[in-house]
């Protein structure tokens, strides 16, 4: 547990210091350090991610009654999006590293990297508009262009994707866990 805690602290300060080093030498309104600030930021986060491996299971991941169908996502663009990532072809990064079969194991392993990819995102997005609300009091509004948009299709839309997947899963996870049960009792 200790060696976890200091693993996390590590990490942390790694990427405060490398963050403080991209603040420092790039213009932080423009879309270079936009882009590179996300992906650093996701970088650190999957190494945090891989090596304290956090639960994830907070009630928060659960699916809330108006997400069951999908609706408000899908008015939201969720489908548009991930379009655009099967056509750019992350879609397909994604199915080598994690491939889907039909098992009850795939789609746990799934259902648990989606949690670990929105948590991720949720994270990411969250210190990527703190430093959105410093650019735009210290320079301008017109300044945080690059930062909001960015954010919004590197983390935002991720997680409205993670959030419109998950019930899909879950439900498929169920019914193989009712499918093992009734090969139980036989």
């Amino acid at each position: 547990m200790f060696l976890k805690w200091v693993k996390a602290l590590l990490i942390v300060s790694l990427a405060a210091a490398t963050t403080g080093l991209m603040v420092r030498f790039m213009n932080i309104t423009s879309a270079s350090f936009s882009m590179a600030f996300n992906f650093l930021l996701m970088f650190w986060v999957a190494v945090f991610e891989s090596q304290v491996k956090p639960a994830l299971d907070s009630p928060y991941f659960d699916t809330y009654p108006f997400e069951k169908q999908g609706k408000i996502y899908r008015m939201l663009g969720v489908e548009w999006y991930r379009a655009i990532l099967v056509k750019s072809g992350w879609e397909k990064l994604r199915q080598q590293t994690m491939p889907i079969s039909k098992s009850h194991q795939a789609f746990l392993a799934y259902e648990r990297g989606s949690r670990v990819a929105e948590a991720g995102h949720l994270v990411v997005g969250i210190i990527v508009l703190m430093v959105t609300g410093y650019v735009a009091f210290t320079y301008s509004f017109r300044a945080i262009g690059w930062l909001v948009l960015f954010n919004l299709f590197l983390n935002v839309y991720p997680v409205l994707l993670q959030r419109y997947t998950r019930p899909r899963l879950r439900r498929m996870i169920a019914k193989f866990r009712a499918a093992e049960g009734s090969l139980t009792f036989r």
